[in-house]
């Protein structure tokens, strides 16, 4: 197996710099990503062993002990479960190391499904750089073919976790029945690329293998396992289409990964709904806190009103205590005018006032205040 370095940072076209910062994980990322593509491999060979030489060469690890604690930390629930066993040598070749790994075939399906984990944990820095690939890929598919997605679309209906398209090679012979064939790489999240040879009508093994060869070299350092099938698209019945693996080991770790996908989509749409409800009580919440407050704001207003019209109230009951009193007094003073006065004139204009004012406010009131000024004139006389 190949010694040359698996890491990030030293296979990205597009390096980014949020693990670009983190370089002092490139040896790691590169031992850990190597196991798993070399196990991976000596499953899809039928094997029950494998013998991975890795070369540190950022010089992060230098030496057995931080590779094997290196090892431990990431499979060592496998080495509990003994699940997979280990043995740890080092080259001549400064900074090399093999790794001599075994398990039994009866527990493929299990290291199967933690080896998708662990690389999944490890490769996520390159779906960026997948991620750009496939929007250059995705987006020159579509122009070629004006427009029309549906070989490509039933493909990823078929492949769940394979969201990238990061090769393909097409032909198309209309003047022949619509003849088209050809062949699409896609790669998922865990590092597992997968090559789909569409409508191959001889020799489908040999192209699809033919194919892998080719991907393998074009993505040398980019990916942990490369899978085979076959796909016989009817452009006129699409429920004729069929995909078939080339090998039953590439199946198996299809299904797995279908597993991992399926379950990571139910756990998103899990927290969506758990962020849907907390927002969903938080606007309720604010709603209700709104509706308060708009209460008491109303309840406020209410009160600062009842109390202005008390205010005003009381100002219109004082003005017309105060109003009736003068009124009354008016109609005194028009009275004993009256009486005063010797001119008729004086006399007639100071009956007719005191009249109106005992009219409008009442004659007991002005009567008794009358009374008053007379008793305040007597005792003015003494």
């Amino acid at each position: 197996m190949s010694v040359s370095c698996h890491c990030y940072n030293c296979n990205a076209d597009y390096p980014t710099s949020s693990f670009y910062l983190s370089s002092n994980n490139n040896d790691k990322q590169n031992l850990i990503l190597q196991i798993c593509k070399g196990i991976f491999e000596a499953i899809q060979n039928e094997n029950t062993t494998a013998e991975i030489s890795c070369s540190m060469s950022h010089r992060q690890i230098r030496n057995t002990n931080e590779v094997e604690e290196c090892i431990n930390k990431e499979f060592g629930q496998l080495f509990r479960n003994n699940v997979l066993r280990k043995e740890i040598s080092s080259y001549s070749i400064l900074n090399t190391w093999r790794i001599r790994f075994k398990w039994n075939e009866f527990n493929n399906d299990s290291l199967i499904k933690n080896l998708l984990n662990i690389s999944k944990e490890w490769y996520d820095p390159f779906t960026n750089y997948l991620q750009k690939i496939n929007n250059q890929k995705s987006n020159k598919w579509f122009y070629e073919q004006n427009g029309e997605n549906d070989i490509l679309d039933n493909l990823k209906n078929l492949l769940p976790g394979f969201k990238y398209l990061v090769e393909y090679s097409w032909n198309s012979y209309h003047h022949y029945n619509n003849y088209c064939y050809g062949d699409f790489v896609f790669a998922s999240d865990s590092g597992i690329f997968i090559v789909v040879t569409v409508n191959a009508r001889d020799g489908r093994r040999f192209q699809a293998l033919k194919y892998k060869n080719k991907a393998s070299e074009n993505f040398e350092g980019k990916y942990v396992a490369i899978l085979v099938a076959t796909y016989n698209h009817d452009e006129d019945d699409s429920e004729k289409a069929t995909l078939e693996f080339i090998d039953d080991n590439d199946e198996i770790i299809m299904q797995n990964l279908k597993g991992i996908y399926n379950n990571s989509f139910l756990q998103r749409c899990y927290n969506n709904r758990i962020e849907t409800n907390s927002l969903q009580r938080y606007d309720n919440n604010r709603i209700e806190t709104n509706s308060l407050q708009r209460y008491d704001n109303n309840r406020i207003g209410i009160l600062v009103r009842e109390e202005q019209i008390e205010d005003q109230v009381a100002k219109v009951a004082a003005g017309a205590v105060v109003g009736i009193a003068a009124a009354a007094a008016v109609a005194g003073v028009g009275y004993l005018a009256y009486k005063a006065a010797s001119n008729k004139t004086v006399r007639k204009e100071a009956s007719e006032l005191a009249t109106e004012v005992i009219a409008r406010v009442g004659f007991g009131l002005a009567v008794s205040f009358i009374k008053e000024l007379e008793e305040e004139k007597k005792r003015g006389r003494k």
